[in-house]
């Protein structure tokens, strides 16, 4: 098995499907598109087109409101909450680093990159679908 996932790169089991928010951004705005896209992070843009400076998720936000109140949605921004800093990974990575690397830093998704350019994001629960497809013979 762990061969297999030796041989299989990051960027044939990511989601391409990049969602984006900006450092200033309303928290409540955000986690109301996370919620409407039935996505669990977005991605925080940086200064310039390859300055990523962190990560927002589903988790970051259920924190907040359990530490405080709901109420802190209205009173923060995206920069404020966001998991910084973003752990990324190349596309070329095998999925057996990648998810090593996932485990020790104790983070359930990580950008993708192709240089400095960011060409998806990779969930463990994207592995499990793979890992899945490849036990049904898919």
């Amino acid at each position: 098995m762990n061969q297999d996932l030796e041989r299989i790169r990051v960027r044939d089991v990511m989601n391409q499907a990049v969602q984006w928010a900006e450092g200033g951004e309303n928290l409540r705005a955000a986690a109301d598109r996370m919620a409407e896209h039935r996505i669990r992070a977005l991605l925080v843009r940086g200064r310039t087109d390859v300055d990523l400076p962190g990560i927002l998720t589903s988790k970051d936000v259920v924190n907040l409101i359990g530490a405080h109140d709901v109420a802190v949605l209205d009173q923060l921004h995206v920069d404020d909450a966001c998991t910084r800093p973003a752990i990324c990974v190349p596309d070329t990575t095998n999925l057996l680093d990648c998810i090593n690397l996932m485990r020790h830093a104790g983070v359930r998704r990580v950008p993708v990159l192709r240089g400095t350019e960011v060409v998806g994001v990779l969930s463990f629960s994207d592995v499990f679908t793979r890992l899945l497809q490849r036990g049904s013979g898919a």
